[in-house]
């Protein structure tokens, strides 16, 4: 099936046509001409921005053992909606993604609307003990290790791991957490923790992983990646490691932009999170870590919870946040940072992280497409929301930004306002 983009404002960094307004034709998956043409199927795109199709470095659907959350089926169509033609599933199900059959089952489930890319399991059961067979699953198409939020505390563990994903090269990814500074712990901690009688999690809990990390890592050398990193200090190592030209990445969550630990003024258990939300000059840091590049990706962090898990006192309400669906307007209120620098972060930066091939707005690419209205406002209801869970920050709330498409290959959605 061929279909023409009229009139679409593009916006990518690495494309020729990158701030211009072109009619984009596409046909059996691929990007064919920019200009005028006729297609079987016609969309106006006047005053609709396209990119490269967005990618999700972390994400949680929860399946299997946890579907009454989220499912594959239910995650995808979320994240269409929120404009991903591609996420990384974390490994963090019941059971966890340890072996070649549990790949084949998020394989199976896998829908035409967003590729699904798996990041498997570092260790057995998650238990930080035993390394998985790594050649084994990497020959089944994983294309990165985890242990999801559990940290890889065990540094003989993560020394391994290193040394067999340098010959993978894949990389490992890391949840920067020291798991006994943070234990029971609800927020950041600060004078904002001390106010509300909450324990804090120092930010040493996450720089003192992140300084150890790095030092294995110029031993054993590998990749790592530093996923959802939230401290002005954590940034200000990965810089300098980076200097240095070790192999390193790391992305922040979209949440951790835009909220801080003064958000947990009311006790609202959405904005629990892990890691928690640190201080405005945190913050700020992460901001500065995207204008120069030391943050690589922006991820979503779509952590679904049921009521159950989130209606109770916030010391017992589990973390994390529905994020996928209004990745576009939480992105937006990010004024600090062109829209175009954004937009980087969350297409060409998390490929990059995996080593896997571009995705651009030009001639002969493959169509992988995200439209989007930056002006239109709409609100997140029951009627709106297509995740299984409730747990979002923005419930309730008028946004600005909306995805009205995404095209992966032959494979196009075009969503009603």
């Amino acid at each position: 099936m061929s279909l023409l983009l009229k009139n679409a404002l593009v916006i990518d960094p690495k494309s020729p046509y990158h701030n211009k307004k072109k009619d984009i034709l596409i046909e059996k998956g691929l990007i064919k001409s920019f200009g005028k043409s006729s297609a079987r199927r016609t969309l106006d795109c006047k005053g609709k921005i396209v990119t490269p199709g967005w990618f999700d470095l972390n994400a949680n659907f929860c399946d299997p053992g946890l579907e009454f959350k989220e499912d594959i089926s239910s995650g995808t169509r979320v994240a269409s909606r929120g404009g991903f033609t591609d996420v990384n599933v974390m490994p963090a199900t019941q059971p966890p993604i340890v072996t070649k059959s549990d790949v084949e089952y998020i394989r199976a489930k896998e829908l035409k609307e967003v590729e699904l890319h798996v990041s498997a399991a570092v260790s057995h059961n998650l238990d930080g003990e035993n390394l998985t067979e790594m050649i084994d699953l990497r020959g089944y198409g994983v294309e990165s290790f985890s242990n999801g939020d559990q940290p890889i505390s065990n540094t003989k563990l993560l020394l391994k791991a290193l040394q067999y994903t340098s010959q993978l090269d894949v990389p490992v990814l890391q949840n920067a957490r020291d798991s006994h500074l943070s234990e029971h712990t609800q927020m950041h901690e600060g004078v904002v923790s001390t106010g509300l009688g909450l324990k804090g999690e120092p930010s040493l809990s996450e720089e003192l992983i992140v300084a150890r990390d790095l030092g294995i890592l110029k031993y054993s050398g590998g990749k790592i990646h530093f996923s959802k990193i939230s401290t002005a200090k954590s940034v200000d190592l990965i810089r300098k490691a980076k200097r240095e030209k070790l192999n390193v990445t790391c992305d922040v969550s979209i949440h951790h932009l835009i909220f801080t630990d003064s958000s947990l003024g009311d006790f609202d258990s959405t904005f629990k999170s892990l890691p928690p939300f640190r201080s405005e000059s945190d913050r700020k840091a992460l901001i500065k870590g995207l204008m120069d590049g030391t943050i690589d990706a922006i991820c979503s962090d779509h952590r679904p919870q049921d009521i159950e898990s989130k209606k109770l006192e916030f010391d017992l309400a589990d973390a994390g946040a529905i994020s996928l669906q209004t990745f576009l307007p939480a992105l937006m209120k990010v004024k600090e940072i062109p829209f175009e620098v954004l937009i980087e972060r969350v297409t060409h930066g998390p490929r990059q992280v995996l080593g896997l091939n571009e995705v651009t707005v030009e001639k002969e690419s493959v169509a992988k497409l995200t439209i989007l209205d930056p002006k239109c406002e709409w609100l997140l209801d029951k009627k709106s929301n297509f995740s299984k869970s409730v747990n979002s920050p923005f419930w309730d709330q008028q946004l600005v930004g909306k995805v009205t498409g995404t095209i992966n290959r032959e494979s196009i959605s075009i969503f009603d306002k």
